[in-house]
């Protein structure tokens, strides 16, 4: 339209008196100088603007910095529960690696007592076996003289008692050449630690007679006799043969016995030395057990605590880095607030102050009272209308209705539509700037609200997970408590059973030793009485007359049944001393090991019954936490509750409510551009007219 008025003034034929040049210049100029910008308008366009790239830049300020409060949010929960973890693991290794020191330390000092043991026992059983091998070889020298001695005096007996059955004289019997040999034979038993000093004497006349005499010059009767007279030869033989045999008996008793205490003392030693090396074995594995168990421990706490510090440095920076960015985000955004608080006021200020000046300098001329000239409002009342119509906004109807009543009742229409125009813009602009800030508001608060209560959540079934894992673990150690502390009574329970066994078997021990031990006493009492019986020989002729005669044959049998039964009670009583030997130490070692058992496993019970009552506690402390978590998730819910009702609880949204405003201030804003190029026509075609 102001071109087209431009041009219609360069072409107006003038009359030929009038000159057209100065209005023509001054029309065009007047249009120029309208059509060129308004200053305040367009600053205040250069506000509206710079508001809005400033409110967008704050939205995605806004959604960038959500997602990296989650990111820190996410990295800080999975970052403490790992450092717990790592924690946890820490506790876990060091206690094992503790368990395993103590351990070590335990069964070093088990293996020094058993190794110095298994020494002393093994130097033990050489001591008393080297021992027992010069008792034996003593034992049979002293037999083979003892043997020797007997033989040669029952022969001497024989040859003398042979002699006199045939009607010798003692004197003719002891001059036979085979006394003679004899006699010298008999020698030798002088020298006889055996014979006792009396017999040796007695024994020494004997053969001292006997080299002194020729062999037919007969001994002196006083040297066949005793000094008192009471005893022959024979008597002095049969003497000294009772007391070989009796020293005999005894030294094979003694022997008997030596033999069966060393069998007995090397049994003992044999079985502990066993029992030792078993356990010192035992002791072994275990200790490299427990080497292999602490170094493996070691290098893990080594490794847990080298992630556990990386990840309490990358918690710590990352945390510092989140405060940082928190801080730099709160700045930004009141710095924002500021500038959009700036920008607000000075719009404000610009309105309120530049009206009457805008007016005066860029608005519409003022016509005369009275004179009205005939322009198109249809394209402005057009805008008004079409625009309401789009946004469905009664207020603008009502605009339209009354610019069109200031159209027809107003003497100068222009100021009047241009004033209820940028009013009902200002309103617009005012309400959606107070709709952009209830936005950012609900969408603020509702992520955080919406953060806070996932995170509630997480920490709710973190914590659940934990004591659910806690008392399950709990559960699963009163079971293995339970079942230790019954493996411990039936261990308690079998070594009372055993101790009471032990005890019975004992007892039938000693009965059964008293028995043997009595048995063979009496036996070999019996076949002495029997022995010395059967085989005693008589210097004096029987009577022809004799009614009597030694049983030797049934007394033979009865001595050689009786030395089966010596023999049998020998080997019993033998046994039966084995057979406790065997039981004691088999007792010994069960106890033993019963014992261990019972430590480690009365170990695990202490153990378990501390870990128990750590996690009871820590079950506690997250039930705890648990609830004070939830009345947080219920305060926040209760908040979000709220924030939906005020927020999303609308009609409309707020992104179809934005995009009407905006269409509703832009019409308006179109309507008022048409307003001022009508005006700016109406100023060119005045000036025209004026001038022709």
């Amino acid at each position: 339209v102001q071109s087209r008025q431009c041009r219609r003034s360069e072409h107006y034929d003038p009359p030929p008196h009038f000159s057209a040049r100065p209005a023509m210049r001054v029309s065009c100029i007047a249009v120029i100088g309208a059509t060129a910008a308004n200053p305040i308008s367009k600053v205040l366009d250069l506000l509206h603007d710079l508001r809005g790239k400033v409110v967008a830049d704050g939205e995605e300020e806004q959604k960038s910095y959500e997602s990296f409060a989650k990111f820190c949010k996410a990295e800080s929960t999975q970052k403490k529960f790992e450092i717990e973890d790592g924690r946890n693991q820490v506790d876990s290794l060091t206690a094992t690696i503790e368990k395993a020191t103590a351990s070590i330390q335990e069964l070093d000092s088990k293996i020094e007592k058993l190794t110095a043991a298994v020494n002393q026992n093994e130097a033990d059983l050489s001591a008393a076996t080297e021992v027992r091998h010069k008792e034996h070889e003593d034992y049979l020298a002293n037999d083979k003289e003892l043997v020797e001695a007997i033989d040669t005096l029952q022969r001497a007996i024989a040859v003398l008692e042979k002699a006199l059955k045939k009607g010798s004289s003692l004197i003719q019997a002891v001059a036979t050449p085979e006394m003679q040999g004899v006699m010298r034979s008999l020698s030798v038993i002088i020298d006889a630690a055996s014979v006792g000093s009396e017999s040796k004497k007695k024994l020494a006349a004997l053969l001292q007679a006997q080299d002194e005499d020729s062999m037919t010059q007969a001994p002196e009767a006083a040297a066949y006799e005793t000094h008192d007279g009471s005893s022959s030869i024979l008597d002095l033989l049969g003497d000294m043969l009772d007391k070989a045999e009796g020293q005999k008996a005894d030294a094979d008793k003694a022997e008997m016995t030596s033999r069966f205490e060393f069998e007995k003392v090397k049994q003992s030693l044999t079985n502990q030395i066993a029992f030792d090396n078993k356990q010192l074995d035992a002791s072994r594995k275990g200790l490299a057990q427990q080497r292999e168990v602490k170094a493996t421990s070691e290098g893990d706490l080594e490794a847990t605590t080298k992630e556990l510090n990386e990840d309490i440095k990358y918690d710590g920076e990352t945390h510092d880095d989140c405060e940082t960015r928190a801080e730099e985000w709160d700045v930004s955004m009141k710095e924002r607030a500021q500038e959009i608080e700036a920008l607000d006021t000075a719009t404000k200020i610009i309105k309120e102050k530049t009206g009457g000046a805008e007016g005066q300098a860029y608005g519409l001329l003022q016509v005369t009272a009275g004179t009205r000239a005939s322009h198109d409002y249809a394209g402005v009342l057009a805008q008004i209308s079409s625009t309401g119509k789009t946004a469905g906004d009664k207020q603008l109807s009502a605009l339209a209705v009354r610019v069109k009543a200031a159209l027809a009742g107003t003497a100068d229409p222009f100021g009047k539509v241009k004033g209820l125009i940028a009013e009902m813009i200002d309103r617009l602009e005012a309400k959606a700037a107070d709709e952009a800030a209830q936005h950012e508001f609900c969408t603020t608060e509702t992520a955080k609200s919406t953060e806070k209560k996932e995170d509630k959540e997480s920490d709710i079934e973190s914590l659940s997970a934990k004591i659910n894992k806690a008392e399950s673990r709990v559960t699963q150690l009163k079971e293995q408590v339970a079942n230790l502390q019954g493996e411990l009574a039936d261990i308690a329970g079998t070594d009372n059973e055993m101790t009471q066994i032990r005890q019975a078997e004992h007892a039938a021990f000693e009965t059964a030793e008293k028995d043997y031990s009595d048995g063979v006493e009496g036996v070999q009492m019996a076949l002495k009485v029997l022995r010395d019986y059967y085989a005693e020989g008589s210097f004096i002729q029987a009577p022809a007359t004799s009614t009597h005669s030694k049983s030797s044959s049934a007394g033979g049998s009865i001595i050689s049944i009786l030395e089966v039964a010596l023999e049998d009670f020998s080997k019993m009583l033998t046994e039966v001393r084995e057979e406790e030997t065997d039981s004691a130490d088999k007792y010994e070692q069960e106890m033993e090991e019963a014992k261990l058992d019972t430590t480690a496993k009365s170990g695990d019970v202490k153990y378990k019954t501390q870990e128990i009552g750590q996690l009871e506690k820590a079950v506690a402390e997250n039930k705890d936490s648990r609830d004070a978590v939830s009345e947080e998730l219920d305060a926040v819910l209760e908040y979000l509750s709220k924030l939906n009702d005020q927020c999303i609880a609308k009609p409309e949204p707020y992104e179809e409510r934005k995009r009407r405003r905006e269409e509703e201030i832009s019409g308006l804003k179109n309507a008022l551009e048409i307003l001022e190029g009508e005006a700016v026509g109406f100023l060119a075609v005045k000036t025209v007219r004026k001038h022709a």
